[in-house]
Parts: C-alpha cells; structure tokens; sequence
C-alpha cells in the first residue's frame, strides 16, 4: 500500500521515482533495501548527533531522495510491507519529518535516546537530522 501526502499544490510523488516493487507487491525489508541502489532513493539507517538506529531493519525503515533542481525532497517510510511516500518542497522540511518518525520509532522500539517523551517539542538539536560521522 502506498499513500501520498502531498504538502503544496506543485509537488507531487510524479517528480520522485518509484519505489521497489515487483508483481508480488512490496519485498522483504532488506530486499527493499537492496532494490533502492540505482533509484536515486537511499536507506537512512542512522539519525541525531550520536548516530542512533532509523527504525528497526527489516521491519522499519526510512528512505529519503533529494531532488534539488526540481525542488522536492522525499521520505518513504516501510513499516512490514507498508510504504507511505510524503513529498516536501525543502531538505528541511523534509529531515523535520523525519525527526518526527525517528522520535517515535525509538520511543517504541526502546533502542534510541534516553528521555524521549511522544509530546517532545519542539525536538531536541541532538536527536535531530542526519547522523554526520
């Protein structure tokens, strides 16, 4: 199942390629990974300061494409099969979602920050974007 939220009228998942699939329906999570390659979509598996874990592979897991010159920036998030696609008009945008699900993935899944609360807001610097080795 795939669902498209759509923030402003121009943007649209018609700018961003599609995600792995086959006749079946959606693969296995590392599967899912695997096809991404050469889609100009890229598994993030790590988010904040400290590099915790996106999501828990192969169950959940959050791809992002950037596409500048068009200006749209996407997020696709699998949970078991699920893929749910947003487009964002800005990188920002775009990592401040994502901030969004990381927060609630590791409340859930126990494996991220200490101290995280679901009504955090706004969101800690340090559990915020992209992890940068």
């Amino acid at each position: 199942m795939t669902e498209n939220n759509v923030t402003p009228a121009r943007l649209s998942v018609e700018f961003l390629p599609e995600l792995p699939g086959d006749e079946w329906g959606v693969p296995d999570g590392y599967e899912w990974i695997a096809r991404l390659a050469g889609s100009g979509w890229y598994a993030v598996g790590l988010w904040g300061t400290e590099g915790w874990n996106l999501g828990r592979w192969p169950y959940q897991i959050v791809a992002h494409i950037d596409r500048p010159a068009l200006e749209v920036y996407g997020l696709a998030t699998y949970t078991e099969g699920d893929v749910t696609v947003t487009v964002f008009g800005s990188r920002e945008e775009r990592d401040a979602e994502t901030n969004e699900v990381a927060v609630a993935w590791w409340i859930t899944n126990e494996n991220g920050p200490e101290g995280l609360t679901p009504d955090m807001s706004p969101i800690p610097r340090a559990y915020s974007g992209p992890y940068r080795d």
